[in-house]
């Protein structure tokens, strides 16, 4: 997927109110029933092409929030921002909208969550019309629809292992393409800190298989017990069609609230 600003990261700072200490970063971690998290992003990515084909690089901003229907069941909204930053789009307001939820489940030390989200844009506003009916680019609004589910395990000491899977695809399309990833982790989590790291790997099955392997990882601190500070990233290892690719890379800052 970010930020909106950093001033509206300060802003939720500020006005935080105490909450009791949660790890608000672990993969699993849901408001609890009547809370709201804010969490505020920015990312940048960049891929670097051999044969001197260039770089494409990209800065985005997101703001997600979630609120806690019960303690296991979470909605949320989130907006992000593409900013034109090579010239590609119709200006700098570039946005995408998502509405989900979420709902988690345990047996023992056992962890559970399954999610639904819904995506969607404006090819107008990101392009125009004009270029958009020219490059032939199908229906005005972009509808992406994307389910997961992870597992994990609770090993006490703040240490959880876990694994995921998503799947997605664009509504409307006539061919119904569908994409996956999947990746294997560990989370920890030491009262003040919490660092993460995954591999994962997104592929397409239909037609020519297609995919990538991926290095995320994020460090968090924790600046009170309801605010998260952090980084994270992502490395492209292999995949098909990786031979043109000199690097591929995405870096980024996020502060998470809890209210």
């Amino acid at each position: 997927m970010n930020f909106r600003t950093i001033l509206l990261a300060s802003a939720a700072v500020m006005v935080a109110g105490s909450a009791a200490a949660a790890d608000l970063t672990n993969p699993f971690y849901l408001p609890g029933q009547g809370e709201f998290t804010s969490d505020t992003s920015v990312n940048y990515s960049r891929n670097k092409f051999k044969h001197g084909w260039g770089v494409d690089e990209q800065w985005s901003a997101t703001e997600e929030v979630q609120y806690g229907v019960t303690d296991n069941f979470a909605v949320k909204a989130a907006i992000n921002n593409e900013f034109d930053t090579q010239g590609e789009y119709n200006n700098d307001h570039n946005f995408d909208y998502t509405v989900g939820a979420a709902y988690n489940m345990s047996h023992g030390s056992w962890l559970g969550q399954v999610g639904l989200n819904y995506n969607t844009y404006d090819l107008d506003t990101w392009y125009g019309k004009k270029a958009r009916a020219s490059a032939d680019l199908g229906g005005r609004w972009v509808k992406l629809l994307n389910a997961n589910a992870k597992v994990g395990y609770d090993m006490g000491n703040g240490l959880t292992p876990y694994a995921s899977f998503d799947a997605y695809s664009y509504l409307d399309d006539d061919d119904r393409e569908m994409w996956y990833s999947t990746s294997v982790g560990i989370h920890k989590y030491a009262g003040n800190w919490a660092v993460d790291g995954a591999v994962r790997y997104d592929f397409q099955t239909e037609g020519k298989n297609a995919n990538e392997w991926w290095v995320d990882a994020a460090a968090d601190y924790y600046v009170r017990d309801n605010v998260a500070v952090g980084v994270f990233g992502s490395y492209f290892i292999d995949g098909t069609g990786s031979d043109d690719v000199d690097y591929n890379y995405d870096a980024g800052a996020h502060v998470k609230v809890l209210f």
